[in-house]
């Protein structure tokens, strides 16, 4: 009987150290890798999504802007047709509302008297960093450059050396929420051509902290329209701003806080 139990205990002993043996075997490599397909982001789910500014299109001109959502509303404004307005928010409502006239007034028109700036054709990026954003469609080549602001070679131009900081060249300041800038835009320059168009230099100076990964750029072949639209900074400090070039000449500049 005890050499039963021995012989039982040998066995025992010996299935354990293989066992052993053929785990240490095992460590240190590595399970095979599953490659997975990579579906391609949705159209939905790319950053057009953010770009509500819109053209008005109207067959008498021009849209009434109403102060409520009502066709029987007050006149509080009109705009003609051409003219983009921002869309605060895309609700599922026949009625929009809007913010004209640089910012300082809101109201609504109807879904029907707009065309989406996004649902034109865009212009595909084709470079972008920290420092620069390149798209190009057909002849149309548009170049934005970028860079680190130097605030103490720049602290002369603002309006306070405390904080917050409100004003650079006695402008409002975009993107920083009182803080120093942390980038700027030195130049963004649109060929059509042989036709240059830059934008002015005062146009691009008070707009701070930027996101080049987000800037989008739109052709309307049918008006013969250039559209570059910007979302930068973050937080309190998000804007959004739309540049408008039409039959080579510059239109100018709309500029939103998105919320």
């Amino acid at each position: 009987m005890i050499e039963m139990k021995k012989f039982l205990l040998l066995i025992i002993i010996f299935t354990l150290q293989s066992c052993i043996e053929e785990k240490q075997k095992t460590i240190g490599k590595k399970e095979p890798q599953k490659i997975t397909e990579t579906k391609p982001i949705s159209e939905e789910a790319d950053i057009t999504s953010f770009c509500n500014f819109a053209v008005i299109v109207d067959k008498d001109g021009y849209v009434n802007v109403r102060e409520k959502e009502s066709a029987n509303s007050k006149i509080i404004g009109k705009i003609k047709s051409g003219e983009a307005v921002f869309i605060f928010e895309d609700l599922d409502t026949d009625w929009l509302n809007i913010s004209f006239d640089n910012n300082r007034k809101s109201g609504y028109i109807h879904r029907s008297r707009i065309k989406y700036i996004k649902d034109l054709e865009k212009i595909p990026s084709v470079d972008t960093h920290d420092n620069k954003a390149v798209f190009h469609l057909n002849d149309i080549d548009i170049n934005i450059k970028t860079g680190d602001f130097d605030y103490e070679s720049n602290k002369k131009y603002f309006s306070e050396t405390d904080f917050p900081i409100t004003k650079y060249k006695g402008r409002e300041m975009w993107g920083t929420d009182g803080t120093i800038p942390k980038s700027y835009y030195q130049s963004i320059t649109v060929k059509i051509g042989n036709q240059k168009i830059e934008i002015p230099k005062k146009d691009i100076e008070d707009l701070f902290n930027l996101n080049n990964g987000y800037t989008e750029c739109y052709y309307d072949k049918v008006n013969n329209s250039i559209y570059i639209h910007l979302s930068n900074s973050d937080g309190a400090g998000s804007y959004v701003a739309l540049f408008k070039i039409e039959n080579d000449i510059y239109k100018g500049r709309q500029v939103e806080i998105p919320f």
